[in-house]
């Protein structure tokens, strides 16, 4: 009964969202995770170049990078959200795989305009996490002389209606509430994009 019950779990974020089984099957378990786990992962993730599909960039992850990830200021965005340590270990263990999967959402200067910074770019990727939808929001810093590194990590919660005629879904985010209605849309269109670049019809 158990597993049925995870399976209309998966189904019904793949219909939330409106987004493809192929970019949202990342799922995750936060069962024992660490901050050494997740930091021993993110070591082997050094020096490698991790690709996202959407976009075809090419980012790297720097030990600065790394230890910002798991530090105490990121767990703490990832609490108010809703979510646990435990739970934002886990992600950052794949944070590869959330990337991977991770659609373009915003792009901007950097905010104290350092010219060696050419933008600050933030993904969002629709992760299962213990069983329950969540979004990996990840910032990427594009910059003159290194390209591309994984900045930082956020876990954004999206809120199930209480019912037929309740709430709109939302996902809680840096800058408040956003319909996922609209998410959905958005993440429709560039899904559409994805597959086309990869082949698909």
């Amino acid at each position: 009964m158990e597993a049925d019950s995870d399976d209309t779990q998966t189904d019904n974020f793949n219909e939330w969202i409106g987004v493809s089984q192929r970019l949202s099957d990342l799922t995750v378990s936060s069962e024992g995770a660490t901050r050494q786990k997740a930091i021993d992962a993110l070591n082997g993730l050094a020096g490698k170049e991790l690709v996202n599909t959407e976009t075809g960039i090419k980012a790297r992850l720097s030990a600065n990078h790394r230890d910002k990830i798991v530090s105490n200021s990121a767990l703490e965005k990832s609490k108010s959200n809703g979510f646990n340590y435990a739970q934002h270990f886990a992600t950052a263990a794949c944070i590869d795989k959330a990337w991977e999967r991770a659609m373009l959402a915003e792009t901007h200067d950097d905010r104290i305009a350092d010219k060696n910074i050419v933008a600050m770019k933030r993904f969002e990727a629709p992760i299962m996490l213990d069983n329950e939808p969540a979004i990996a929001y990840i910032t990427v810093k594009e910059s003159v002389k290194h390209g591309h590194r994984i900045y930082s990590l956020e876990l954004m919660g999206i809120k199930k209606p209480a019912g037929k005629g309740g709430r709109p879904i939302t996902r809680t985010t840096p800058a408040g509430s956003t319909s996922v209605g609209e998410l959905g849309n958005t993440l429709n269109e560039r899904t559409a994009t994805t597959d086309i670049r990869a082949g698909g019809k």
